[in-house]
Formats: structure tokens, C-alpha cells, sequence
């Protein structure tokens, strides 16, 4: 029996070890550090070379002391562990997979910086080495620069309460919670997509808006986005100067109560309107962008066009103001602080006729582009000319699933090597609650 008991003892060891093999427990003894004294805070570090361009050799021996405040745990973080003391953080690459066995989060650490670089990946400083792949630091010298003392202590690793609008630079990849927030998908989305990285967007009762950022690697990638108010832990991580929340395992999602706000449901219907108001701008009156007061809608709607080539005007027999997009001219009609947030699936309607007063005139609908928030919206080609009785007559196009954003910048752009004829801009709409669809253009009958 005995026998058999170790042999059971044996297929079962070798089970674990088959499943967990990337797995490194930790040290048998608690673990004392008896190298040299931290001479170096994370700040102080940070902040002497806060304006490197390259990658930088760090040639003095530099050591700090820190806390482990994220690791690979979940799957999220991939390939590195994040380091803070009372006055900074920092992330430090390592060519290795499932590091938390031994570089568990609350585990006291003294960093030796001598001959490792320093370096820049997405605007924010980081650790590793220039010569390897991604930077990582090989798993056999990593555990020789970053070394132990005493126990991993969960306690150790406080996250420090933040406001989504109130974020500083000390903050970068310090561990932070959010609290009274909720994610704009909540309920609909899982975390991230099966393929690709994902950010998904939270908010607070403000407005105020951060990404959460979580890998299809990560082992909660696939659990649904809470729904209604809640708080999360995580590593707060800056991107070229974009601010992202990520979640170090599904631990961090505190406390969501599952209730969505009356407030929050979509809203069918329009909810956005310019048609320029009703007044009558003839040769002689006809004001720019700049100068004209009478759009439908008020603040924080905001019109600009700073080319100056755009102005509003009306012509006998048509049916009230629109902005006029010259020939050969460069025209940019810009319209910001639009919210489009929890009106459902919106769609962006707008009206173009153009100016083919000539027998031989023709163009094409598609010359006036439209971006939403940066991004080229897509026009299919609609051929229009003067024989075949299209001058000054309105068309309608639609765009579906236009972005939901609490400030939306719809764009209308007017190019001179592709405007040759002149065309009217009129009745920029936005309904909600529109199911998706293709971009359709429909002739119009009237204006309005």
C-alpha cells in the first residue's frame, strides 16, 4: 500500500507539474536582500530622465526600493511587473512568463539599475534593454537586478483613490481605484474581443471618460462587462498622452450593482438639428461661419471654419439659410461638442446640392468629405450634372453608427482639387435608436 501511495504521489506531482510548468513557486526561505542601500527614489530616477529621446544605458550603479504592484497573474499584464515606492511607479520588462509565481504583487524589491536602460515606449519611461526583443531583461538577469526581501505582503500594495479628472503625471503606472463608475458597455460587451486587444470605455457621474484596456490573452477576457456602478483596481498607464486603466486580474472589479439609470437609456429620436435658422442671406449679406449667430444649436455646440472660405447664405427660390462650400477653394466646416452618449444607434443625415449651373457641369456627391472625430467617413459615388436635371437639387446622405462620445467633432470638408463646381450644406441631423445600415444617399424632394 505504501508503494502505491507513492506512486499515486508520484503521477500526481507530475500532473502538476505538466499543467502549471511555466509556474515558479516561491522561495522556501523568506528571502533577505544583503546587497547595497536604495541611493535613488522611482521619482528622483524619473525625473533625471524625464527628456531622453533614446534609449539610455544607465552606466552608474542607481538602486531603488519598491513595491510589486502588478504581475502577470491574470494574463493582462504580459512580460512585465510594475514597481512603486511612496513617491512613483515604473514598469521593468523580463523575457519570462508567469513571473507572479516569484514576483508576487506586495513583495518588497531592490532594484539594481547598472547596465540595464532606461527608455521610452509610448511617451512613458520605462526598464529594460535596448539590445532584446520588446526591451525584455533576460529572465537570468532579471532575478539578479531585481531581488527580494522578506515576504510578499498584499498589504503592501495600497491603491491610492483617484478622480477620472484629476489625473497627474506621478500618477503614471501607479496602482490607483476608481470608484462610482460605470462602463459605457456594461452588460453588452465582454471585456475584450477574441482576437485583439480591446479598450472599453468607463465613466464617471460627471462625464468624465477613461479606457480600460484588457488582452483576449487575459483569463477574465471573456467575462462580461459589469453593468451599473461600481469601482476597479489597476495600473493606471498613460499612451501617448492617453490615459488607460488596466486591470491586473478580475479581482479588481469592486462591487457592481447591476442597475442601469433611467437617464442612461438610449433615446430614439432626433436630437440634433442644424438648419442654420430661417433668415435670408442675399449677395451683398451673406456672413461667414465665423460671424453668423443664428445656428439652431447653442453651446456647447460650436461652429468654426477657419479657412474663412465658407459662408451662409440663401439664393431666390430656395428654401432658407445653408452654408455655401466654394469651387476651388479650401473649406473646412467644423462642429464640435456634440454628445451623441445613450441615444442608441445614431445616424448622421445631412443634405448636399450642387452648383452645375453650367450645360456641360457635373460632379460627384463624395467631393464633400465627412470625418467623425478624425476618421474618413465612408460616401459611395453618386454622379450628379446639370443634364441630368441635378443642379441646386437636394440629395440626402446617411452615415449609421456614428461614434457614441459625450464631445463628438463632425467635420465637412471641402477640397480644391476635388470641389470644381460649388455646393450648399444643409439640415445636418442626428437620430438615435437607428439600426445600422449601409451609407444610403436618397434624392430629396424638398429641402426640409
Amino acid at each position: 500500500m505504501k508503494n502505491i501511495g507513492y506512486i499515486l504521489l508520484f503521477f500526481i506531482s507530475m500532473c502538476f507539474m505538466s499543467c502549471e510548468r511555466e509556474y515558479m513557486p516561491p522561495p522556501l526561505t523568506e528571502p533577505q536582500y544583503k546587497g547595497k542601500a536604495a541611493n535613488i527614489t522611482i521619482k528622483q530616477l524619473k525625473d533625471r530622465y524625464a527628456t531622453l529621446t533614446a534609449p539610455t544605458l544607465i552606466e552608474e550603479e542607481l538602486i531603488f526600493k519598491g513595491i510589486v504592484t502588478g504581475n502577470d497573474e491574470s494574463g493582462n499584464i504580459y512580460k512585465q511587473i510594475y514597481v512603486q515606492d511612496e513617491t512613483a511607479a515604473i514598469n521593468i520588462g523580463v523575457e519570462q512568463n508567469a513571473v507572479y509565481g516569484k514576483f508576487q504583487v506586495g513583495q518588497e524589491v531592490f532594484v539594481n539599475l547598472k547596465d540595464l536602460y532606461i527608455l521610452k515606449y509610448g511617451g512613458e519611461l520605462q526598464i529594460g534593454l535596448s539590445t532584446t526583443n520588446a526591451n525584455r531583461i533576460s529572465w537570468l538577469d532579471f532575478q539578479e537586478k531585481v531581488q527580494l526581501n522578506s515576504w510578499p505582503n498584499p498589504a503592501n500594495a495600497i491603491p491610492k483613490v483617484i478622480e477620472l479628472n484629476k489625473l497627474t503625471d506621478d500618477m503614471v503606472n501607479q496602482l490607483v481605484e476608481v470608484k462610482d463608475i460605470r462602463f459605457s458597455n456594461g452588460g453588452k460587451n465582454p471585456f475584450s474581443s477574441k482576437d485583439a486587444t480591446t479598450n472599453e470605455e468607463i465613466k464617471n457621474k460627471d462625464g468624465n471618460v477613461m479606457i480600460v484596456r484588457t488582452s483576449n490573452y487575459s483569463n477574465f477576457s471573456q467575462d462580461m462587462l459589469p453593468l451599473g456602478n461600481g469601482g476597479l483596481v489597476g495600473i493606471l498607464g498613460r499612451f501617448n498622452g492617453t490615459w488607460q486603466l488596466l486591470l491586473r486580474t478580475s479581482r479588481d472589479i469592486k462591487s457592481f450593482d447591476g442597475q442601469e439609470p433611467e437617464g442612461n437609456k438610449p433615446v430614439s429620436g432626433s436630437f440634433f438639428k442644424e438648419t442654420f435658422g430661417k433668415g435670408t442671406y442675399p449677395s451683398g449679406n451673406r456672413p461667414k461661419v465665423a460671424d453668423f449667430n443664428d445656428f439652431d444649436m447653442k453651446a456647447p455646440v460650436k461652429y468654426t471654419e477657419e479657412l474663412g472660405s465658407a459662408d451662409v447664405r440663401s439664393v431666390s427660390g430656395d428654401n432658407g439659410a445653408h452654408v455655401w462650400l466654394p469651387a476651388n477653394k479650401e473649406s473646412n466646416l467644423k462642429i464640435t461638442g456634440i454628445n451623441t452618449r445613450d441615444k442608441g444607434d445614431v445616424t448622421l443625415n445631412f443634405q448636399l446640392t450642387a452648383n452645375l449651373f453650367d450645360a456641360t457641369a457635373a460632379a460627384n456627391l463624395n467631393q464633400i468629405q465627412v470625418k467623425v472625430n478624425g476618421k474618413l467617413m465612408n460616401i459611395p459615388s453618386k454622379e450628379v450634372s446639370n443634364a441630368a436635371g441635378d443642379n441646386n437639387k437636394w440629395y440626402t446622405i446617411s452615415i449609421p453608427n456614428i461614434e457614441q462620445s459625450n464631445n463628438v467633432t463632425i467635420e465637412f470638408i471641402s477640397k480644391s482639387d476635388l470641389n470644381k463646381v460649388g455646393f450648399r450644406l444643409d439640415n445636418i441631423e442626428l437620430i438615435g435608436g437607428a439600426a445600422g445600415q449601409e451609407v444610403i444617399i436618397v434624392k430629396g424632394d424638398k429641402k426640409r
